[in-house]
């Protein structure tokens, strides 16, 4: 590939639409076919029914297939409870929070999580952005964790147990797992949708633990990273972009792939905007970005809108941050060679469930 087209394939990006006729799945459908674009993510307004989903998905996997692409990724964030874009009043089966799996048998999460996986399979999604390994601090429940019912509790034995469950399930399954939101989200006391969360008095060492060991356990396909800002690891940025923050993974042994949570979040946008953001991102070390389309996510952004031809203008300005010596043409093609190391490994995932 031509680094062009290396670039498009660390980047996935959120949409509207939701049937293949629509314009903006037209759109994206031609960006794919060019490799502008490594992956796709849905959300509510994308997800109408489960045929509708299945075929959407079948689409855009085919689009890809058909330009001799690598596999397109299609994500989704499916983690049980109040986050799930496959909702059982759009048809779907309907999933427990991770909170609720924490009080079951094994045997019960188990199969918990068997039924979601066959669920995302089915409907043709291959990556679920999920589980969250946050921690509720001294039993601290954070507005957009804790409070959510998103963790599966306050100590990293029952994190890293329950955890395990699902990142076993989901190999066996075919299903790419990511764990989330590294360093640890779950001291926050601000969701960053809504602007800029600084956790450095009260985030606690502890929260790296279930990451490490996850990680050292292996079966971990992705780690992604969160928008939280502690000046104890980083005095002048975020973890999404603080090299030294994401280095502590790759000390610890990890090799997998790093992915940054929604770049279009307001703790993102509001100070560092598109361009620096992305920047920023892969020169701290994250392996793909996620740029989310989704107003939501911009909360406290005014006037922001969602930009059809962003995996153009992404490509352009890491081509720009290149050519400029703002970033290493050789850090990019690592990025994309991890990055292509998870794509081999869902092809063989789903040749071998076939």
């Amino acid at each position: 590939m031509e680094l062009k087209e290396k670039i498009g394939q660390l980047l996935i990006v959120g949409f509207h639409g939701a049937f293949p006729e629509d314009e903006g799945v037209q759109l994206l459908s031609a960006q794919i076919k060019q490799s502008a674009v490594g992956g796709i993510i849905q959300y509510g307004y994308n997800i109408t029914a489960p045929d509708q989903v299945k075929t959407l998905n079948k689409h855009f996997l085919d689009v890809a297939e058909q330009a001799k692409l690598p596999p397109l990724f299609t994500t989704v964030d499916q983690e049980g409870g109040k986050v799930q874009r496959l909702l059982p009043k759009k048809g779907f089966q309907g999933f427990p929070s991770s909170e609720d799996v924490a009080s079951l048998s094994d045997e019960d999460a188990r199969k918990h999580y068997t039924d979601m996986a066959d669920e995302l399979k089915a409907h043709h999604f291959n990556w679920d952005f999920a589980p969250s390994v946050d921690m509720n601090v001294d039993g601290f429940r954070s507005p957009i964790l804790g409070e959510l019912d998103r963790t599966f509790g306050s100590d990293t034995k029952t994190i890293v147990h329950y955890a395990s469950i699902m990142l076993d399930v989901f190999q066996e399954k075919g299903i790419l797992n990511c764990i989330k939101h590294f360093p640890g989200h779950g001291s926050a006391r601000k969701d960053s949708h809504q602007g800029f969360v600084d956790v450095s008095d009260h985030w606690v060492p502890e929260e790296l633990e279930p990451f490490f060991k996850l990680t050292q356990r292996g079966g971990v396909d992705a780690v992604m990273t969160a928008h939280i800002y502690n000046k104890a690891l980083d005095e002048k940025y975020p973890a999404t972009l603080s090299k030294c923050t994401l280095q502590k993974l790759r000390k610890e042994g990890y090799e997998g792939v790093i992915i940054s949570d929604d770049l279009h979040m307001s703790a993102i946008q509001e100070k560092y905007g598109f361009e620096e953001a992305a920047i920023l991102a892969l020169k701290a070390g994250n392996d793909m970005v996620i740029y989310s389309n989704n107003v939501m996510a911009a909360a406290s952004i005014e006037g922001f809108k969602p930009d059809p031809y962003l995996p153009e203008r992404f490509q352009k300005t890491i081509l720009e941050a290149i050519r400029g010596g703002d970033l290493d043409e050789a850090d990019i093609n690592e990025a994309f060679e991890r990055v292509m190391t998870l794509k081999s490994c869902l092809k063989k995932k789903v040749n071998e469930a076939h």
